[in-house]
């Protein structure tokens, strides 16, 4: 009994000292500190998750397009369109008609109309120093 009354007094002393209630709050500090940077941690990773999947989201939304635009490269009417345009292909049985540029001014077909070839217009007729007055001023 005397043996354990004085564990219990030792006991005592020691959890009640000033040395004990130092080391525990310099305990609960470390673990607070922790803690807080855990949490810190876990609040940037959580961050870095949801941008993670907004970027997913992005980029398959961007895949999609990418493999519509490549069906929309495989259709017959593409092809057919870009042989037309790019490489002057035609269908069987198809005319072609070419127009020059002399063609899309409205004095030239008026003069082609006309029965007269006469290929100077106005612009030919006046003098450089009014193109470029013409150009600064208007």
């Amino acid at each position: 009994m005397i043996q354990q009354s004085r564990d219990e007094n030792i006991i005592k002393k020691v959890l009640g000292s000033k040395i004990f209630l130092f080391l525990a709050v310099l305990a609960l500090i470390y673990l607070v500190i922790n803690l807080g940077r855990e949490s810190y941690r876990k609040h940037q990773l959580t961050k870095e998750v949801d941008n993670l999947k907004l970027e997913i989201e992005r980029l398959e939304g961007s895949n999609q397009q990418l493999a519509n635009l490549m069906d929309y490269f495989k259709e017959e009417s593409f092809i057919e369109k870009e042989a037309r345009l790019k490489l002057n292909l035609k269908k069987p049985g198809e005319k072609v008609v070419i127009l020059s540029d002399y063609f899309n001014t409205s004095s030239n077909l008026d003069a082609l109309s006309n029965g007269s070839h006469n290929t100077e217009t106005t612009e030919e007729e006046s003098s450089n120093y009014w193109k470029w007055w013409e150009y600064f001023f208007q």
